[in-house]
């Protein structure tokens, strides 16, 4: 049986790619249209903050931030547990799924809004799309750091275990 961990969590993310969409499509139909796409901007920037924030560090154990370096350059920084295990596999399909759906949900749009000469909803549309493709980007990097440092767990340990048998004299070639 397969049991969510953190079923709040995932409840919110929802809502708030959700209610993302439904605001941007749906609401439009009872409200004037400015309204609709500042509603659209607050919830998007909600939606970032919390998968950044919150989401990702406890369904997938990451998170991932940047600092501006005292030369200008933008460094990023990513943390994730060590061990993959205490990841439920559950709450991690299900964060990769929303942040991959949602991000190909307002490409998609965007670029129909750009190839209809919609420009302003374009760059309504492209400003959530870019919220959640950099979500999408820096937790995918964050994911291939982790691999490396498990590798470079591994490697270390089978480093240390190589020179404690080295020096026992029980290591066989």
């Amino acid at each position: 049986m397969c049991i969510r961990d953190s079923p709040c969590t995932c409840l919110t993310t929802s809502l708030f790619k959700l209610s993302v969409v439904v605001c941007y499509f749906v609401l439009s139909l009872v409200l004037e249209r400015l309204y609709c796409l500042i509603i659209t901007v607050v919830i998007s920037a909600f939606d970032f903050w919390f998968v950044k924030n919150i989401a990702g560090r406890y369904l997938i154990g990451m998170r991932w931030w940047s600092e501006i370096q005292p030369d200008g350059r933008d460094f990023w920084v990513f943390e994730c547990r060590l061990n993959e295990d205490h990841v439920n596999p559950v709450d991690k399909n299900f964060f990769w799924w929303s942040q991959i759906i949602a991000t190909l949900i307002w490409l998609v749009t965007t670029v129909i809004r750009v190839i209809s000469f919609e420009f302003f909803e374009g760059g309504i549309t492209g400003f959530v799309f870019v919220l959640n493709a950099v979500n999408l980007i820096a937790y995918y990097n964050c994911s291939k750091e982790q691999k490396q440092r498990v590798n470079d767990y591994i490697r270390r340990r089978a480093a240390q275990h190589t020179l404690e048998a080295i020096s026992k004299g029980s290591l066989w070639f």
